[in-house]
């Protein structure tokens, strides 16, 4: 059994410059109950006590591992796993922007038709992300590949 990929992806939010929670990983994974339900998954319980939701659906097949993990965690509010996270002082270090374009990829893989480019501010103060939407635009995946490829190379 799969989850259903519109429990932990969202991106309205972060499109666009400007006043997007775009400047670390942290604020951009807990300003979304989405997000923050897929880096729940992600937080590694050999760093992060006590997290039984690591690894509850896989990342690339969606595929359910842990079937009563991820019903309870499907069913959290924002404020709820915002309370796990407080009560077992969770705090993910690490390259923000790595992290967040991380996620960008996750969502890349299961809407084939999206495409993300990212820009980091000059002081690497915050990431623009832009969303390039391509659903009749390219017969194979050797032109989405290319067009890609031409975006993250003007976005550098």
């Amino acid at each position: 059994m799969k989850i259903d990929k519109n429990l932990v992806i969202y991106f309205k939010d972060i499109i666009g410059e400007g006043d997007c929670p775009t400047y670390n990983n942290i604020n951009f994974y807990d300003s979304n109950e989405k997000r923050l339900r897929f880096k729940i998954n992600e937080l590694d319980n050999k760093y992060y006590k006590n997290n039984k939701f690591y690894k509850c659906f896989d990342y690339e097949t969606l595929e359910i591992l842990k079937p009563i993990e991820w019903e309870e965690l499907s069913k959290m509010s924002l404020n709820d796993m915002n309370k796990i996270i407080d009560k077992n002082e969770w705090d993910w270090l690490g390259e923000d922007f790595e992290d967040m374009e991380g996620y960008l990829n996750f969502i890349m893989i299961h809407n084939p038709t999206l495409a993300f480019s990212t820009k980091i501010s000059p002081k690497d103060e915050y990431m623009d992300i832009f969303l390039h939407d391509f659903s009749d635009r390219f017969k194979t995946d050797a032109e989405k590949q290319a067009f890609i490829s031409g975006l993250n190379e003007s976005c550098n």
